[in-house]
């Protein structure tokens, strides 16, 4: 049966997870990494020992790899902290201040968790109004993986994939990813937090930049998906909401998600994860994703089967059409095609969905590094087709 609620055990906890514990266990995993890698270069020649007998060896080997780089963030309970400094950025980064209270009314109001400053990150750079205008180019709004716990949308982690999207999508399409709020790291701030900063970056590609809702695409990869679609919801629930300032306006062009985490009732019980079908494909582990829904749910502040958490099963109307695309391979398979037939089902919607065989999880951003590029670019061209149709 699958969890209402986060488990508040899921945090790792313990001497590794602490100074010097943490150091000293990083030691003991290099070692021990050493011996598994030199295990599997040789176990991994033949194919028939292979995750898939259809995998090459260093789709094999890496896929391998990242599941012990993994395993090893959950042992020692590493987060990230965030910074609204531009750092390395320069230029491309812009903080932005949040809406009106109003603006957060309804779903995204909470008592405890307020709107707050955001940075993010222009690619390929920060555009004017005036270029905005005269070019009349796509623009994305993306969020980026990690669980909730990880990553910033920086060129460090999200640049590959930000160029990619962007030229799939066309000459002079820009992006921003959204530096939005971890559960994790110094400050960890769980649900609405992630949800209210998208609201508060949404609204400023609208107010501030003057970009018409009808130019802006809506992307998301793994935990960056929940946040895309409970956007989504939000605008959705506020067309009736009197005065709001987003209710009278037009809705994005599309919304794309990629690997999307849209059932954490899943998610956060490691027992279903781990007897999962895929789990020996995917580099995703049964305690690092019961970590993150611990993250974003804790049990005092939401459930699990929240519609803004899990919204597979609360299918709901919008008039945005969304691309949605799975890995055959990897252990939300399951989960985010029953989401994509359960949208499908409300009249009105219109949903693609596109499943790549026999991969893992979130090749639309590792797919490079694991040996799926080709697959990678297919999913990115995929993704454009949809939006440019």
């Amino acid at each position: 049966m699958a969890r209402s609620f986060a488990d508040d055990n899921a945090i790792p906890n313990g001497w590794r997870t602490r100074y010097p514990g943490s150091a000293i266990w990083i030691i003991i995993a290099i070692f021990r990494g050493f011996l598994e890698a030199s295990f599997y270069s040789i176990y991994y020649i033949p194919s028939s020992l292979r995750q898939s007998p259809t995998w090459t060896y260093r789709q094999a080997c890496m896929t391998r790899l990242l599941e012990r780089v993994f395993h090893i963030i959950t042992e020692i309970g590493f987060t990230q902290s965030l910074s609204l400094e531009p750092d390395k950025v320069g230029d491309r980064w812009v903080t932005i201040d949040p809406a009106s209270a109003s603006a957060y009314s309804s779903d995204f109001a909470s008592e405890t968790v307020k709107p707050e400053m955001v940075g993010g990150t222009w690619y390929p750079n920060l555009p004017s109004k005036q270029s905005l205008l005269e070019e009349q180019g796509l623009v994305v709004l993306s969020f980026h993986s990690g669980s909730l716990l990880w990553l910033t949308g920086r060129p460090e982690d999200s640049g590959p994939t930000a160029t990619l999207l962007n030229n799939s999508l066309g000459n002079n399409t820009r992006s921003l990813w959204l530096q939005y709020r971890l559960g994790g790291g110094s400050n960890p701030t769980p649900y609405p937090g992630a949800m209210q900063d998208a609201v508060t970056a949404y609204i400023y590609l609208i107010k501030n930049m003057g970009i018409s809702p009808s130019r802006i695409v809506l992307a998301g990869d793994s935990t960056g998906s929940t946040i895309a679609v409970a956007l989504l919801r939000y605008l959705a629930s506020i067309r009736e909401v009197k005065n709001h300032e987003l209710a009278e306006l037009p809705p994005p062009k599309a919304c794309l998600l990629f690997s999307p985490s849209v059932e954490y009732c899943f998610e956060g019980d490691p027992e279903a994860v781990s007897t999962n079908r895929n789990i020996k494909s995917d580099y995703v582990e049964a305690r690092m994703m019961a970590w993150g829904a611990r993250a974003i749910a804790p049990p005092e502040t939401v459930r699990l089967d929240d519609p803004y958490i899990s919204p597979a099963l609360h299918p709901f109307a919008t008039p945005v059409p969304i691309f949605v695309q799975a890995g055959g391979a990897e252990v939300l398979a399951d989960s985010v095609r029953g989401f994509s037939n359960a949208m499908s089902s409300v009249p009105g919607n219109k949903v693609e969905y596109l499943e790549v065989p026999d991969v893992p999880h979130d090749v639309y951003v590792v797919g490079t590094i694991l040996g799926w590029s080709k697959e990678q670019k297919d999913i990115h061209e995929a993704a454009a087709r949809f939006v440019l149709q």
